[in-house]
């Protein structure tokens, strides 16, 4: 019996993994409920949210992938756009912050402007592929689930991360409320579109990655 506890303490099993598969699920339920808060409660929330995820996934023990070709994915184009039109709707004109441009970007400049949504929308992929692969109990699914959660981790949506909890801390310092600002905003013209556009730069690079390992 106590051989049967510790087994369950290392691994997949490891309590730092089964806590972070606990918020990874409280951080996808949140933006998928998105839309039943404040403006300011969801950026509230926000702040108090990505630390934790950006601390937890540090706590991880180094692993590698037992299985051939990766794991299933679960998030859609169109559910990843849900998301992005959600935390749109909430930031209003302070969705977009300013980021200095890395050496991948075929922008130039300094500075590029980059979108909240889009990062946190990038997240919520991640974190809803993770638990959804977590949820299915293979062992060795698992495993793939947390060596990939750490590589993209590294690799794309930790800095994301990052930038927009900066975005985010200024809106919250400041107590900006965007849906206060969107009341008062002049209406808009026949002539503008209203549409927002993205650019869902995250789920179309995995994609490409997918297409280049085969």
């Amino acid at each position: 019996m106590a051989e049967k506890e510790e087994v369950n303490k290392i691994g997949v099993y490891a309590p730092e993994i089964l806590e972070f598969v606990r918020l990874a699920n409280e951080y996808c339920k949140w933006l998928e409920e998105a839309d039943q808060e404040s403006s300011m409660k969801f950026i509230e929330n926000a702040v108090k949210i990505l630390p934790d995820i950006y601390h937890r996934v540090l706590l991880f023990q180094e692993t590698e992938p037992v299985l051939e070709g990766g794991n299933e994915k679960f998030v859609t184009e169109q559910d990843w756009s849900e998301i992005f039109q959600k935390i749109l709707h909430q930031l209003g004109q302070h969705n977009s912050y300013l980021r200095l441009a890395n050496d991948q970007e075929f922008d130039r400049s300094d500075l590029v402007t980059h979108t909240i949504s889009e990062d946190l929308s990038d997240i919520y992929q991640d974190l809803k592929d993770f638990t959804s692969q977590f949820r299915q109990g293979v062992e060795e699914i698992m495993n793939d689930a947390v060596w990939e959660l750490m590589s993209n981790f590294d690799q794309y949506w930790g800095v994301k991360l990052l930038n927009s909890l900066k975005a985010l801390h200024n809106l919250y310092v400041n107590r900006i409320d965007p849906q206060q600002d969107a009341e008062g905003a002049a209406p808009a013209s026949d002539d503008e579109d209203n549409t927002p556009s993205y650019d869902n730069s995250f789920f179309t690079r995995m994609q490409d990655s997918n297409e280049e390992e085969i």
